[in-house]
């Protein structure tokens, strides 16, 4: 078996083998572009391709920063796995353990001491490894000496029929009489939203920042805001990657939480989407006391998974 890395004539096997082997993650041409070629650290020597007699078994994908991320920096001594996968029918003949170690071994020299597995904040196709969907993944991975440091979850919500609950509708009024307004985002809102992500959410700001330039902000983000001062105290999104119904990021300015604002506005995009014919939506993560305000909102979990994480060297 032979180990080698991408050339641009790859995208193809690369997309089947990723299909093949990541079910639940499928991917097309388009989407591996933007999403692994496009990103600003794509180096091909970490994005490696396992073959034997001119099949292609298997493929590792890799990140460490070489240039910053706007809010995170050069994060040095981190790296990331976004995906490794194997073709069902080479399973179990040691091509994972091949590009894992590989991989490993390329990450180290650069000067990496920890890996997580998933997570890569500039384009991460999901939290962690499935535990339900890829449990032997997971057996994998364990195996290889990573550890398990916590749990995540994706929750989805469909939106056939959706009305925003009378309770909701009340509140919103009571916030404005207090003060408050709820609006989609425009440019004149521009200052007042960086000033609220830069203080609260800083690690947000790449995501709203591509949103407005790419032009879809004013169809899809909401803003709660004072008022008076048009100080900007919370923000929905949508689309955050061009999927027009993904769902999130999604905050409240942390001394105003309690009031219901994240409530208004979890709802005011629900309705957001209905009006653009999208009848389904869903978001990747979320963790802790997040899931059960969701849930009580009517999302439902839908995917399970494991944070891992390995520390080289």
């Amino acid at each position: 078996m032979d180990i080698r890395q991408y050339n641009a004539q790859d995208a193809d096997t690369v997309c089947r083998l990723w299909n093949a082997s990541l079910v639940q993650d499928q991917i097309n041409a388009d989407n591996f572009y933007r999403r692994v070629i496009y990103d600003l650290n794509f180096d091909p020597g970490k994005l490696l391709i396992a073959e034997q007699d001119g099949e292609a078994l298997g493929f590792a994908y890799s990140v460490k920063r070489h240039f910053p991320d706007e809010a995170a920096g050069l994060q040095e001594e981190q790296a990331w796995i976004p995906a490794l996968g194997v073709k069902p029918s080479a399973a179990g003949r040691g091509v994972g353990q091949a590009l894992l170690e590989l991989t490993e071994e390329k990450l180290l020299e650069e000067g990496a001491k920890k890996i997580d597995v998933g997570p890569y904040p500039s384009n991460y196709i999901s939290p962690g490894v499935d535990i339900n969907a890829y449990s032997s993944g997971l057996r994998f991975f364990l195996s290889a000496g990573y550890e398990k440091k916590s749990e995540s979850c994706s929750m989805h919500m469909n939106l056939r029929g959706c009305r925003t609950p009378a309770k909701y509708i009340e509140k919103k009024k009571t916030l404005e009489a207090a003060g408050y307004r709820f609006k989609p985002y425009e440019a004149l809102d521009a200052l007042s939203l960086f000033a609220f992500i830069n203080e609260d959410f800083g690690l947000w700001l790449p995501y709203v920042r591509s949103s407005i330039l790419a032009g879809r902000a004013e169809k899809t983000m909401l803003l709660a805001q004072e008022a008076a001062t048009g100080a900007t105290i919370g923000f929905v999104m949508r689309a955050m990657d061009g999927t027009p119904e993904r769902f999130g990021p999604f905050g409240i300015k942390p001394s105003l939480r309690g009031k219901g604002i994240g409530a208004v506005l979890f709802h005011e995009m629900m309705q957001n989407m209905v009006r653009d014919r999208i009848f389904y939506t869903y978001f990747l993560w979320t963790e802790g006391r997040n899931q059960d305000i969701y849930a009580g909102w009517g999302m439902s979990i839908c995917r399970t998974y494991a944070m891992l994480s390995k520390t080289l060297g």
